[in-house]
Parts: C-alpha cells; sequence; structure tokens
C-alpha cells in the first residue's frame, strides 16, 4: 500500500476494507439486537444488572457456620448412636445377625417330634373303639399331628377299621361323631380278612385338642391295633 517512494495507494486501502464485508451498522446489530427490538448496549446493561440484583442474596439471609453447628447440635444424635440403634447397646455384629438368621430358620422350618406310640396290640371288639387324646400341652407350636394306624383283622372278619378325629377347644366339648364324620374327618384302612393294614394319616391342628378313635367297623370279629403319632411343626 506504501511504495518505496513514500507514495500512499489509496486505491489498494479501500480494496482491503471491502473485503471486511461488515458495516459499523452490522457490528451494532450483532452485539445487541437488529430491528424491531432495536436494543442498546445500555439495555443489555440494564438486564444484566436485574440479573445480578435479584442473585445477590443478602449476607443477612444466608446460614453461618454458627447457624449450621447449632442445627446439627439438635439432631442429637452421633454415628455411634445411631449404630447402636440399629444393632443394639450389646455390641452385636454382622456375625451376630448371621447367627440369629441362621437361629430364626431353624425355628421355622418344619420339624417333627419323636413318634410316641399310643396303642399297642390293643384288641378292639366288634363294634368297639379305641382311642387317644393330644392335648393343648403338646399341640401348641404345631400345625399338624401325624397318626400311623397298623390293624390286623381276624379270617372271620367281613370290615376293616375306621380312623376318626375330632376337635375340641378345651378338652371337654368334642365334635359329636356324627358331625366329624360328616364333615369327613376320617379315613378308612384298606381291609382284606386276616391280613395286616398299615395306614399313615396327616391331620391338621384345628384346636388345642385333638381326639383320635380307632373304630372296629366289624360288628362282630375283634381287631388287633397298634397307633404311632407324631406332631409337625
Amino acid at each position: 500500500m506504501v511504495d518505496i517512494l513514500g507514495t500512499i495507494d489509496y486505491d489498494k486501502i479501500k480494496e482491503k476494507f471491502s473485503e471486511l464485508d461488515l458495516t459499523l451498522t452490522e457490528l451494532r446489530d450483532a452485539i445487541t439486537a437488529a430491528a424491531p427490538n432495536n436494543k442498546t448496549l445500555a439495555d443489555l446493561y440494564e438486564r444484566l444488572n436485574s440479573i445480578r440484583t435479584q442473585l445477590d442474596t443478602a449476607l443477612s439471609t444466608r446460614a453461618s457456620e454458627t447457624t449450621l453447628a447449632s442445627i446439627l447440635g439438635q439432631l442429637d444424635i452421633t454415628l455411634s448412636a445411631l449404630r447402636d440403634a440399629i444393632r443394639g447397646t450389646e455390641d452385636k455384629t454382622l456375625t451376630d445377625l448371621s447367627i440369629a438368621l441362621t437361629e430364626l430358620k431353624d425355628a421355622l422350618k418344619p420339624t417333627r417330634i419323636i413318634p410316641v406310640q399310643e396303642l399297642s396290640s390293643q384288641s378292639i371288639i366288634g363294634g368297639g373303639t379305641a382311642e387317644f387324646t393330644v392335648d393343648n400341652t403338646e399341640t401348641d407350636g404345631f400345625s399338624a399331628l401325624v397318626v400311623t394306624v397298623k390293624a390286623t383283622y381276624d379270617a372271620s372278619a367281613t370290615a376293616g377299621v375306621r380312623v376318626r378325629w375330632l376337635y375340641s377347644p378345651d378338652g371337654s366339648n368334642f365334635d359329636s361323631v356324627e358331625d366329624a364324620e360328616a364333615t369327613g374327618n376320617y379315613e378308612d384302612l384298606s381291609f382284606s380278612a386276616g391280613a395286616t393294614r398299615i395306614k399313615t394319616i396327616l391331620i391338621p391342628i384345628f384346636m388345642p385338642y385333638v381326639k383320635v378313635q380307632v373304630v372296629n367297623l366289624d360288628i362282630s370279629a375283634s381287631a388287633t391295633v397298634d397307633a404311632w403319632r407324631t406332631l409337625m411343626r
């Protein structure tokens, strides 16, 4: 633009400015906003100042360290207190918890007591009944009574034996025989004259007292009976 003689080449300067392709008006619009808004830098300043004012919360409204410390103090709980609230004050550990859960599992799993023989080679005359009662001191905590009956029939017998159970809330007032059988609270052993039959029966414990009866359905010939029972949790 300046030659070796020091002469200014104004045509070249004009050509370079034209290459900028930007006017002062366009620059203003790029910084502020184009028509029809026509915002100025003063407008921009006022808007930014308004935003700053809204964010500038007074120091008096902010919680100081003293205030925060006071709030934490009012919670009145430490990590140790929280730990003791969860596990107890006896220094229980996760191992103790695991042992307790194992004991609970063992207490809840199905268990049964050792079978007890209630009838041993009991001879029941034709049409007769032999019975035993399981009372509330034994049934508490158990859900079922399991009875196994062994019957040996006389060679002249024409009918087998029936196992019937009666419930009672107090040990005195038991279901009537007719109603127990109408409800289906009985099981018949299979029958063959001169043969021995064995059957195991599951009896739900609905009441504290359960009376089990073994009835000889043959009215003339006797039957020899053994009976065992166990309780299931």
